[in-house]
């Protein structure tokens, strides 16, 4: 049922155990077949002409040119790009391939790449999502070229243009330049935070202002809504809505990526669905240790550190009422999906409910962390936390020599590390949509 669906737009283990098979000219998997259908499933919305992807597979020639990459990256599980462990949850739409199908593509190359009969190939099975009904539509308000190659985090101020109260319902955006926008993250300034980011934008004399980790002030109204490649947006949870009051403003942060492509201009858009009332308000929960780690800065990661790790649990629901307006306390909520979130040196992340009972649920498992393919991981039926739970996250961090970013061709030396917006800083943060 589509209540149960998080239509969430708004990103594995490296052993595949099936090698060794091997096939005769009648038995091996064949292009048309096998291979096409899984491409044009799992890999067609990133690798298209235009596309963030830096090459297309829209062909056989296409896909058998890059064979020798495939074989590399797709039994790493690399690509398509799904950071979830599928041990951990069941999730709505997985982009992730299984088992049998990364032995699929692995026994085609195997085979020499056999192209097969065109009349063999079947359309794969792919369920259509997006936006039911586009009510706003916000760009960019200038059109922008990236500078900073080859990534750039760049933040624009969206106007909120309804005069009342209304509720995001659903949520897409609509890269202005497809080849070089990676990501896409609309965070809430609610009116009262507004006057912080005109002056972050003021600032900078270029359009925008440089952001990394987050919207760069000291406080936001949560996420409204965020894109990767390969998702078509969608309708949040049936019922449920994120509330924006007038006055508001969209802080759209855009990452950009020149890899494949040379810096072009761009102007990048959101699309959302509004309604003047839903049955529930629904709340981006982002979750830290927001005490020790963030006020305080309780959260070293010392240089040269290959492993370190933090933890936090606890039990919100005695406390909504007095950061959530509209929560009532020791009441239970539903949680509809989770995104997790650290920088450049995190290695692996975990977010779970610890039931009072002892029982552990995974909602989130990130055991090879990838900072440049963030997403939200909507549940196929959604999860129950109730009075008394600990809602847990737990980070882990490579601050080592070899594993520091390479800046101007030079690696940067290992240096402490702690909570901060910055690049050179860290972060330990869950994400939750929930409903009370």
């Amino acid at each position: 049922m589509r209540s149960n669906r998080f239509r969430f737009s708004l990103l594995g283990s490296l052993t595949l155990g099936l090698f060794g098979c091997s096939d005769d000219a009648a038995t091996a998997p064949t292009y048309h077949r096998d291979i096409r259908p899984l491409v044009e499933q799992k890999c067609a919305n990133c690798h298209v002409a235009g596309g963030i992807a830096p090459f297309a597979l829209s062909s056989y020639d296409d896909v058998a040119g890059h064979k020798d990459r495939i074989a590399v990256v797709v039994p790493a599980r690399i690509m398509p790009p799904w950071l979830a462990d599928p041990s951990c949850a069941e999730y709505y739409q997985p982009r992730n391939l299984s088992d049998a199908q990364i032995a699929t593509f692995t026994r085609w190359i195997d085979a020499g790449a056999p192209v097969g009969t065109p009349a063999d190939y079947k359309p794969p099975d792919i369920t259509q999502t997006g936006l039911s009904r586009v009510d706003m539509t916000m760009p960019m308000p200038v059109v922008y070229t990236p500078k900073i190659t080859p990534d750039e985090y760049r933040c624009f101020l969206l106007d909120w243009p309804a005069t009342t109260t209304k509720y995001v319902t659903g949520f897409r955006a609509q890269p202005g330049n497809p080849a070089i926008v990676h990501h896409v993250i609309a965070f809430l300034a609610p009116p009262d935070q507004v006057a912080q980011y005109e002056q972050l934008d003021a600032a900078d004399p270029d359009p925008g202002y440089t952001c990394f980790g987050g919207p760069g002030g000291q406080g936001f109204g949560g996420w409204v809504g965020a894109w990767a490649p390969g998702s078509s947006g969608g309708d949040y949870p049936l019922g449920t809505g994120l509330k924006i009051e007038p006055g508001s403003k969209i802080i759209l942060q855009v990452h950009y990526n020149m890899l494949g492509s040379p810096p072009v201009p761009d102007q990048t858009a959101v699309q959302v669905k509004v309604d003047d009332t839903v049955d529930k308000t629904a709340l981006m929960l982002p979750w830290a240790n927001f005490f020790s780690w963030v006020r305080d800065h309780q959260m070293l990661i010392p240089a040269g550190n290959p492993d370190v790790f933090y933890e936090f649990q606890f039990d919100p629901t005695p406390y909504f009422s007095r950061f959530i307006p509209g929560f009532v306390d020791n009441t239970p909520f539903t949680i509809y999906g989770a995104g997790l979130h650290m920088h450049l040196r995190g290695t692996h992340t975990t977010l779970q409910v610890n039931h009072r009972g002892g029982a552990q649920e995974c909602l989130l498992d990130i055991p090879h962390w990838n900072f440049h393919w963030q997403m939200m991981y909507g549940f196929a039926q959604p999860k129950l936390f109730t009075p008394g739970d600990q809602l847990y996250i737990g980070c882990h961090w490579d601050n080592s020599a070899a594993n520091q970013p390479v800046v101007n061709g030079q690696r940067l030396p290992p240096q402490d590390l702690n909570w901060g917006e910055g690049s050179t800083d860290e972060m330990c943060l869950g994400l939750v949509y929930i409903t009370q």
